[in-house]
This record gives C-alpha cells, structure tokens and sequence, in this order.
C-alpha cells in the first residue's frame, strides 16, 4: 500500500537558506522512497534572496505576506507584530488549502516542520480536522527555550508548545541532546515516540557543485563564518581575541590573514571590539548571498569557522555538514558539552574550543596543516538519503502493525 504525507514547510526553495534546502531533500527523498508527497508552503516572495528552484504539481502554495512588511511604519514596527512569527497572515490560507488538498485524498502523516511556529500552528490544527497524526519536526527547540527575547510574551510560546506536542504522535530532532532535552520536559510523551534524525548533507547537491577555482595562494588566508551573529549565542569574541593575540606575536601580519563574516550583521559594541583590538585590517563583513553562492565561497576560502556559543547547546549547525561534504579545514569556537562539540568528536574532528588559549592553537594549525578530511565511508553517516529512509522506516513500523 503506497503510503502519503503532507510536509508542511515555511522555508523551501525559491526560498534560500540551509533549512530551504533540508526540506526540498526531505520531499525529493520521500518521493523516490515510494511516499505520495505533497508539500504546503507559501507563495513565493517577490522579495529577499533566492535561490531557482520551479515547483511541481506536488507543491501546494497559500497567500502569505511577511507581517513586518505590511505593518511597519518607515521600516519600524512594535515587537507584537511578530508574534507569534512574522508570518502568521499564512496560518489561516494554508489551513484552507491544505484541508482542501487532503480532504478527498488519504493522507497517512502531516508533518509540520518547526522553527516556524506558524507551521506548527498549521500542522496542529489539520492534524486535529482531518483526524491524522502530527509529526513535527524541531530543527530546533521551540525558540521560547533558549531566546532571552520576547520575555512577556514567553507564557504564550510555552502554550503553544505545549499543544503542539500534546497533539503529536511523534517528535523528531536533530541532535541527542535535543531529544533528551523533551524526554525530561514531557515524560508523559512516549520516549520511543521522539526519534533523531540528523541534519546530515545532500550527496546529490554536492555531487553535481562544480567547486570553482580555488583562491590564489597569492591572496591572504581566508577564514570564512558564513551566517548571522548574535550578541548572546553566536558572538565571535572569542575568535576575535585569540586572533588579536597571534597578531600582537606576529604571527599574523597584515595582508596575509582575513576573517569573512558573510551575511552578518554587526552591532556597535562588535564595530568597538574588533577596533580597540586593531583588527581593522583582519576582519571584513559582507552581504548575504543565495545559499548556492555560499556554497560555492565556503568551498574556495582557506578554512571555515563556526561559532556556537552555550545558549545553542542543543543544537548543530547544518553548515557543519556542508563543510564536511566540500572536504574543507574547519574551526569551531563551542562549548564542549554541546551537541556541535559532541557530534565533532563522534566523527573524530577535535578542532573545536571554547577558550582563548586553545583557539590560539587551532588556529596555528589551521594555517600550517591541511586537516585530514572525512573519508567518504565516514561522510555516508550523514548522507541526507540515509537520514530519510531512516525515517521513512520509523513511519513505515506504525503502518505494518495497524
């Protein structure tokens, strides 16, 4: 009997971004499994970055405006027109459109992908009129739980929460810790109901990347941190500081090293720091640019970093995956008790620091030696493929048994 999901994504391409991707693999994978797919997202945004991408008879596209857009006055809007996400004018059309793409059709699983908590809402509330079991998939742990913001606010994050996962038939994430992390928060929920599922890479995107010309060996050492930065859990003051060190040593000479943000955005106190520590002429900041155009920086750079400080503990960034995948050196600045140092270790990369002192060593020996690359044995752990029809499996067993 052929099986049928619903995915419910706000973020799939033309929308760029990691999470885009993820969900696009994630449909493509299902499809090729022998699942009928369908997935419900929004209608295409005319702004912002993208990447090409057409749609299938299998994508379902409801009205969605981003709130923020359509609500602000000279570019400034009160915080609550964000709440719950920036996207709930979507919630009402997708529910529409997904009770009328389901309605005649059997579908066995609705899955609604979260950090989007309009998604969620969406996936809830079919899940409970068309009588069918939620999956929901926490790339994230809901953002009330690690997000100092939005303090006022938190009781209603908390509510939906807990509906969301009282609804659920299952609860997939992408981390252990993550995992144990519900386990202890819902002990009612049956453990052998919350599965992990790694973000992992697609082999077939990185199969067909045609990997441009590498830099000139003329130019300075690249070291590149593609992504946003936060004050509170992605603040690079470590890096900042042990750089400034090798500087201050000699080490590091003017016009043969550069730290790259890409896509940062940089606050006073950052602009302050990086100036009183003289790194003016080792450090730039450029804009966002499609994730295949990313893709395709992080693969020509010297080295890559990734910075995840103690409030992402339960987390990994996918850009790990991808860097692994492009075989290139890396550098993570974490605390080693959180899921990105964990995982780092299980697949024997030791290149990671949460102090001065020892991000002052790796760095040494990320500009003198080549860092022995993941063999491919070892990369198919987290083929994205093998993620999927992992849990295609897991839904698979409920189905044989009824």
């Amino acid at each position: 009997m052929t099986k049928s999901i619903l995915f419910i994504f706000l973020d799939y391409p033309p929308k760029s971004g990691p999470g885009a991707q993820r969900n696009y693999y994630l449909k493509k994978h299902f499809s090729q499994l022998g699942w009928q797919t369908k997935v419900l997202t929004m209608t295409s945004q005319s702004k912002g970055i993208s990447d090409n991408s057409s749609d299938d008879k299998e994508v379902i596209r409801a009205f969605g405006k981003d709130a923020t857009q359509i609500f602000s006055i000279m570019g400034k809007y009160p915080r609550f027109i964000e709440i719950p996400d920036r996207w709930y004018l979507w919630i009402l059309p997708a529910i529409i459109k997904g009770y009328k793409a389901c309605r005649n059709n059997n579908v066995d699983y609705i899955y609604a992908s979260f950090p989007s908590y309009s998604s969620t809402i969406v996936g809830t509330l079919l899940s409970k009129i068309l009588n069918k079991p939620l999956i929901v998939d926490l790339r994230d742990p809901f953002r009330f739980r690690y997000d100092p913001e939005n303090m006022p606010v938190h009781w209603l994050y908390r509510w939906l929460e807990k509906k969301t996962i009282t609804q659920a038939s299952m609860l997939i994430t992408t981390t252990p810790e993550c995992s144990e992390f519900y386990s202890k928060l819902y002990p009612a929920f049956p453990s052998n109901k919350i599965h992990v599922i790694h973000n992992g890479f697609a082999k077939e995107f990185h199969d067909e990347f045609e990997v441009p010309q590498k830099l000139k060996s003329s130019q300075p050492f690249t070291l590149l941190h593609s992504g946003i930065l936060y004050q509170i859990g992605r603040n690079p003051d470590v890096l900042l500081k042990a750089i400034h060190f090798l500087v201050s040593q000699g080490e590091i000479k003017k016009g043969q090293f550069i730290l790259r943000f890409r896509g940062a955005n940089i606050w006073p106190a950052l602009s302050l720091q990086i100036d009183e520590l003289g790194l003016t002429d080792f450090v730039e900041f450029k804009e966002r640019i499609p994730y295949t155009q990313a893709i395709e920086e992080m693969s020509v750079v010297n080295a890559n970093v990734l910075i995840q400080n103690s409030l992402f503990n339960l987390q990994i960034p996918s850009k790990l995956y991808d860097i692994l995948a492009l075989k290139k050196s890396l550098l993570a600045i974490t605390d080693k008790q959180g899921a990105l140092a964990k995982e780092m270790t299980h697949l024997d990369l030791p290149y990671f620091s949460s102090t001065v002192e020892e991000t002052v060593i790796l760095l040494r020996n990320l500009m003198t030696v080549a860092q022995v690359p993941l063999t491919n044995n070892s990369l198919n752990c987290r083929n994205r493929y093998y993620m999927s029809q992992k849990l295609s499996n897991i839904l698979d067993t409920p189905l044989k048994s009824s």
